[in-house]
């Protein structure tokens, strides 16, 4: 039996958590770089915030830049090194609603709290262990590097090696930095061998690969640990992340003081504590409030026939082995003529680009769940096209309209209840026309089809197309419908009328 698709509770409330962990990094670092006037920082943060809600790899691309100016206005160098490796990195980190992104920027927070541990632990209980631990490496090699410019021995409990007074120094902002007069100044006044030299005098060279490498691993223990716990006990579960990230302090703990980090016993007692008592806390909201559970089943429709992944949307190579066995049935198979209708989700492929294929897929199997039953409730068989989209039969051309309708209707109230931080819209084409019927009624090949596709390329997302004469046969008034004339379509050797359903 297959496993069910885990989902996280109070999802809609993460995009708002997103949001305000990069709008609040985002004032934080500003307020810490003298360069910005108060009231721009106030407008940028929320700037940040605004996208990281919406499209979180956008917010984290703005994220970069508006920090980025105080630190080209300090050292010229170093601000186009950090624009250069940020928004190289904010694409690889930027994907799955920037979680990459949001551990690292939280990492370098979390230091003021002497709690960056818990950070690295949480990277990998949170993405995984293989995304989390990519996440704390280059969240722990971020803080070395920084420290390492600024001048800083260590950076918290983390060992940076830096001698002051450093290549970058915030003392003042520039006189009318928002004019850029500056920029002509931090040009002329740029050495790149200074910046060079800051990291290459570095001591303590094992220690710095070593540090990156423990936070990696620590990273790995926590995805581990919560595959291996998943579904137990929550605060088991949170109690658990607690000794894993206990197990990384004193595991740096020894590692710092055998290598000969210049960090104070006090300093990594006080970030052990921080950061167990963070882990925890952390653990338990996830556990409590956000915690992976199976998704809700779709109710099986009134014929009793359920709307999950179907046996023939399985393996295209399945499907294709089928058609060849069953070569002489099909030609045997009774021709009929019924109104077809066609779906696809706009702009399926740049969604995938943005999201990533998991959690594309997950979105059409919640839309497969979601139409599918308004299909079966008109009266029409339906089913997956094997893609991102669905076909149905009807008998007549007032049920088609009407699953198309309600279709619509039902797919823009999901998108606009929160429930899913993605916008799915779908264009649909209806047609008339001769059709291969499979044994539970369902369209498998004909012209109907073919036409229907193609008086589908005419829409727009959320946008319901359909042949003029299926629109006369619907009785449809004046304002259901917008006749758009006749087009000659690929493939179909006379012109076409076309009518624009309105929902």
């Amino acid at each position: 039996m297959p496993h069910a698709r885990l989902v996280r509770q109070n999802a809609k409330y993460l995009s708002w958590l997103r949001a305000l962990a990069l709008g609040g990094v985002t004032a934080v670092a500003l307020l810490s770089m003298p360069f910005y006037p108060p009231y721009l920082i106030l407008i940028l943060s929320l700037a940040v915030a605004a996208l990281a809600f919406g499209t979180p790899a956008l917010g984290a691309l703005l994220m970069v830049g508006v920090v980025a100016l105080p630190v080209l206005a300090a050292n010229f160098v170093v601000g186009a090194l950090f624009l250069i490796v940020g928004f190289s990195a904010t694409q690889y980190l930027g994907a799955d609603r920037a979680q990459g992104f949001i551990m690292i920027v939280l990492a370098a927070l979390a230091v003021a709290w002497h709690a960056e541990w818990a950070v690295a632990a949480l990277a990998g209980y949170l993405m995984g262990a293989g995304p989390g631990a990519i996440a704390a490496l280059l969240a722990c090699l971020l803080i070395q590097v920084t420290g390492a410019l600024l001048g800083m021995p260590h950076v918290g409990s983390v060992f940076a090696g830096g001698t002051s007074p450093g290549v970058v120094t915030f003392l003042a902002a520039p006189e009318s930095p928002l004019t850029f007069k500056w920029v002509a100044d931090s040009i002329a006044q740029a050495a790149p061998s200074e910046v060079v030299s800051a990291i290459v005098s570095v001591k303590s060279v094992p220690l710095l690969v070593a540090q990156p490498l423990l936070w990696g691993l620590g990273a790995v223990l926590g995805g581990i640990f919560h595959r291996s716990h998943e579904g137990k006990n929550r605060f088991t579960a949170a109690a658990g992340l607690g000794g894993v990230t206990l197990i990384l302090a004193v595991a740096s703990t020894l590692m710092l003081r055998a290598l000969g980090g210049a960090v104070s016993l006090s300093t990594l007692g006080l970030t052990a504590l921080s950061s167990t008592v963070l882990a925890v806390v952390i653990g338990l909201i996830t556990e409590l409030l956000f915690r992976l559970e199976p998704e809700p089943t779709a109710a099986a429709p009134e014929t009793g026939q359920k709307h999950g992944v179907r046996a023939e949307d399985a393996d295209v190579d399945e499907l294709l082995r089928l058609i060849a066995s069953a070569e002489d049935e099909l030609a045997s198979r009774h021709t009929t003529e019924r109104v077809v209708m066609l779906t696809d989700m706009k702009a399926f492929s740049a969604m995938t680009e943005e999201v990533g294929s998991m959690a594309s897929a997950k979105l059409v199997q919640r839309q497969r769940d979601l139409l599918l039953p308004i299909i079966d409730r008109h009266n029409g068989h339906g089913k997956s096209t094997g893609g991102d989209g669905l076909v149905a039969a009807f008998e007549t051309a007032g049920d088609a309209i009407s699953a198309a309708i309600e279709m619509q209707q039902a797919l823009a109230e999901y998108c606009d209840s929160g429930r899913t931080s993605e916008r799915m819209t779908i264009r649909i084409g209806i047609a008339r026309g001769e059709v291969v019927l499979d044994k539970g009624g369902r369209p498998f090949i004909g012209a109907a089809l073919n036409l229907a596709a193609r008086v589908m390329d005419l829409a727009d997302g959320g946008k319901i197309m359909a042949t003029s004469d299926i629109a006369d046969e619907a009785e449809l008034s004046a304002e259901q419908r917008v006749d758009l004339g006749s087009f000659d379509l690929k493939n179909i050797q006379t012109s076409v009328g076309v009518t624009e359903i309105r929902c």
